[in-house]
């Protein structure tokens, strides 16, 4: 008589351990987003470091009027500047996924585009100063006091300084 064979045991599948895996991460996940779901939202958040016209409108909506006309004003020019810039953009990739790549071109393709963002960027500037200037004192110590200072955390992090 011979003796019977046991069976032999089957090796869980590489695919069932694959699925128990991503079970548990979606479990983690659902339950991560069901227990922010019950923080309160404690309003929205305060503006961090900068200042825009958009910003002084939200913190100030009684000088909205005023600061809209300021921002109508210098429309024109902030769209004409942001299409110099787009066309500076574009121009430098053109020559970027050119055949014949001359880096010489593409250097200065890039020199305009930072022409042209300075420019921009200047032209916001003046805006938000305009609109700055149209606010009161009592106006301007709110705004003042709601815009964060930036700390430079990320700085003393960087060079681990406490």
């Amino acid at each position: 008589m011979s003796v019977p064979e046991a069976p032999v045991g089957q090796k869980p599948s590489l695919l069932l351990i694959v699925s128990l895996c991503l079970n548990l991460a979606l479990i983690g996940v659902v339950s991560v987003m069901l227990w922010r779901a019950q923080v309160p939202e404690v309003g929205p958040r305060e503006p961090r470091a900068g200042l825009s016209a958009q910003m002084l409108i939200r913190m100030i909506p009684a000088e909205a009027p005023k600061i809209e006309a300021i921002v109508a004003r210098h429309r024109p020019r902030l769209r004409e500047l942001r299409g110099e810039a787009m066309r500076a953009r574009a121009e430098s990739f053109r020559l970027l996924t050119e055949p014949n790549f001359d880096s010489a071109a593409f250097a200065k393709s890039l020199a305009a585009v930072q022409t042209a963002d300075a420019a921009l960027e200047t032209e916001t500037m003046k805006l938000t100063a305009d609109s700055v200037a149209a606010l009161t004192p009592q106006e301007r110590a709110l705004v003042a006091s709601k815009v964060h200072r930036p700390d430079r955390i990320w700085l003393r992090r960087f060079f681990g300084r406490r």
